[in-house]
């Protein structure tokens, strides 16, 4: 996952030292203010074991003087607006164009909204959404890079509920008072999405230059749900191999990020809101393994060594689970609220497969409603075990009847479980070293309430079952082995708390 570029430090919150004014590099402007600088981190309750949790690279500044808010109808000027702040040497951000302060005459202190990553990459993550293949494309393009508006001030608004949404559907950006950032895509392949994260204050304007040298603290929080997927075997007759992940149906867009509340408001603690449409836009994300990761293996496999016959188990506890998400790395989504897909019960909420009910209506979907439409989907390969003496074991899983199924053909290396990449078919020419294997998805439904600024870690357990057929298969609920998949989950404010939750079997 494209996460921003972050150096790990404990304790999360770093505290930088001054830095002199020489140290940056600069033209001068003509003005005698004082030049702005900025000491920066990620708030202090992240878990500084992960790998972007501490102080970002590069981060983008708007600043207005006294307040944000509109006078007599009027907005005040700005002092600048998506200005890049740099990381200058160790201990400092500084802008290369060397902002300035505004006199105490002019304002008595300053209001800086601050994000990170850059506007490029946001909105690079936003087109991956799209097909290129697609008829309209063109129009798709233009509608994308249109809606992706950044610091616009907004006409008065909603109030929120308390997932963050409006109590009407976005009508020609009605939205709420204030700064945001929006509207926000994510990107349906995990391994193109970005972290998020932002900061805001007011701070008053220095007296001396020992005041500006000192640097603005900023405290940035993320603003996006962290989703992580493990997952473990101890079935006594299957192994099951996985070479791919799916979140099915979260919030994936249009989404708005508020600096302000209905009021036009600042909350320092959180940092802003989402604003989220009553029917927001919800799109399967998804990895499928590539070039370099490796099978995850659930199970006990034989491999030859030396022409004799070696066991090898792995992964069949709930100790010895851990990430299944491949290269593509940790999900990261908008908050979403969504209850369990109902499997058989409702099988057609793939807008692939709808046409195809026979004039039978879903069931409502609504984000107040404990029916819903979520679900995970993993990709995987079920064998018979070996006894001792065999290396190859019957598939089980994909079917070998595959219209009932999608199936997915990776070419792997003979001798290995790392992946060369995806092909079409069974029959697609390979190197001499390399085979082609079969996977197909199968799904568990679950109910998420993902708050921002958390990670949430599930653990599945594949030890009674394998789940049930992928919403995008053509038979979308049909249990597949077993009687269904259980699974724990945990999680990260970024501190961590435990609950267990059991999925249905069907």
């Amino acid at each position: 996952m494209n996460r921003l570029s972050l150096t790990a430090i404990a304790g999360g919150l770093i505290i930088l030292a001054s830095c002199s004014q020489e140290e940056v590099p600069q033209e001068r402007p003509t003005n005698d203010g004082l030049p702005i600088s900025f000491r920066a981190g990620v708030i202090s309750r992240v878990n500084p074991s992960l790998d972007y949790t501490s102080n970002p690279a590069t981060f983008y500044v708007t600043a207005y003087p006294n307040s944000h808010k509109a006078v007599g109808g009027e907005l005040p000027d700005s002092l600048f607006w998506d200005e890049p702040f740099y990381q200058m040497g160790a201990n400092l951000y500084a802008s290369t164009s060397n902002q300035k302060w505004p006199s105490q005459e002019v304002a008595s202190q300053v209001e800086f909204f601050a994000y990170a990553p850059s506007l490029e990459e946001i909105q690079a993550a936003a087109m991956t959404q799209l097909d290129t293949n697609a008829e309209n494309y063109s129009t798709l393009l233009s509608n994308y890079t249109q809606g992706i508006q950044f610091f616009n001030l907004c006409q008065d608004g909603v109030a929120l509920d308390p997932m963050g949404q409006q109590n009407s559907t976005f009508n020609g950006i009605q939205l709420y008072k204030g700064f945001k950032l929006g509207r926000f895509y994510v990107a349906t392949d995990i391994s193109k999405q970005v972290d998020f994260i932002t900061a805001h204050i007011a701070a008053p304007t220095p007296k001396s230059e020992d005041d500006a040298q000192l640097g603005v603290e900023l405290k940035f929080r993320h603003q996006l749900s962290n989703i992580e997927l493990r997952a473990f075997s101890g079935h006594k007759e299957f192994n099951i191999e996985i070479a791919g992940v799916r979140i099915g149906r979260p919030y994936t867009g249009s989404a708005i990020f508020n600096f302000c509340d209905a009021e036009g408001n600042v909350s320092n603690l959180e940092g802003g809101q989402w604003g989220i449409s009553k029917d927001p836009q919800r799109l399967p994300v998804e990895y499928i393994y590539g070039e370099g990761d490796e099978i995850y293996r659930m199970g006990v496999f034989n491999n030859i060594s030396g022409g004799q016959v070696v066991t090898t188990p792995a992964h069949t506890t709930a100790a010895t689970a851990v990430s299944i998400m491949g290269k593509g790395g940790n999900a990261m989504v908008l908050p979403t609220k969504n209850g369990a897909w109902a499997g058989e019960e409702n099988p057609w909420i793939a807008s692939k497969y709808s046409a195809a009910m026979d004039g039978k209506d879903p069931k409502p979907w609504s984000a107040d409603s404990p029916e819903g439409d979520m679900y995970f989907s993993i990709l995987l390969r079920v064998t018979l075990k070996p006894d001792a003496s065999e290396v190859n074991t019957p598939q089980i899983y994909p079917y070998g009847n595959n219209t009932t199924m999608n199936v997915v053909y990776l070419e792997k290396e003979k001798n290995s479980n790392k992946i060369i990449g995806r092909v079409p078919s069974s029959t697609a020419a390979v190197g001499a070293n390399n085979e082609i294997v079969e996977f197909g998805w199968a799904a568990v439904p679950v109910g998420v309430n993902w708050e921002r600024g958390k990670k949430y870690i599930y653990t599945l357990d594949f030890s009674n079952g394998v789940g049930v057929q992928d919403p995008e298969d053509p038979k979308p609920g049909t249990p597949i082995i077993g009687s269904g998949i259980t699974f724990s989950v945990s999680v990260v404010n970024w501190d961590e708390q435990y609950h267990n939750t059991v999925v249905p079997a069907e």
